[in-house]
Formats: structure tokens, sequence, C-alpha cells
């Protein structure tokens, strides 16, 4: 009976460690703003970043979301062609 007692804390302790790595690698690839695809632009190509806000709501305080406008210039367009990506969604809930 102690022998199972101790295999069971210790499997417990195992499954614990798992999910909590798990979960704050989850958390630490979420939090990774930069190099995402709606505030970046391909290599050549000028990046403006455009902000807009997102109202508050009882879920979360007001937040700040982004897009890139990618400005490619060309041999036929010397001034270039600026292209703007979709703003995110705002989220629901707090991003914290």
């Amino acid at each position: 009976m102690y022998t199972s007692t101790r295999r069971s804390r210790v499997w417990c302790a195992a499954l614990a460690t798992v999910l909590s790595t798990g979960l704050g690698l989850a958390t630490a690839a979420l939090a990774q703003d930069e190099g995402s695809p709606k505030t970046s632009c391909p290599d050549g190509q000028t990046t403006m970043i455009e902000s807009k806000p997102c109202p508050a709501t009882n879920m979360r305080p007001a937040v700040m979301v982004q897009r890139a406008c990618c400005t490619k210039v060309t041999e036929k367009n010397p001034g270039g062609k600026t292209r703007c990506k979709a703003f995110p969604h705002c989220p629901r809930q707090s991003p914290s």
C-alpha cells in the first residue's frame, strides 16, 4: 500500500510538471507579437504601422490593435504602391 501511494504522488507530480510547462510555452507563444503577419511586411518593402483603438468592454480594458501598410517601389511605379493589411479583430477578453 505504501508503494502505490508513492507511485501515485510521483505520477501526479510528473503530470503537473508537464501541464504547467505546456501552459507556460503556450502563454509565451501567444505573447510574442513581433513577426506577426498583420504587423510585418516582406523584405524589400517599407513598413508603416497603423493603430486602432478597441473600446473597453466589461471583460477587458480598452486596447490598441495594429496593422502594417506595406509600400512596394518598382521601376514601373517609382512612387510606390501601398497596401494595408486588415486590422486584427478586437479581443473578447483581456489579452493578459
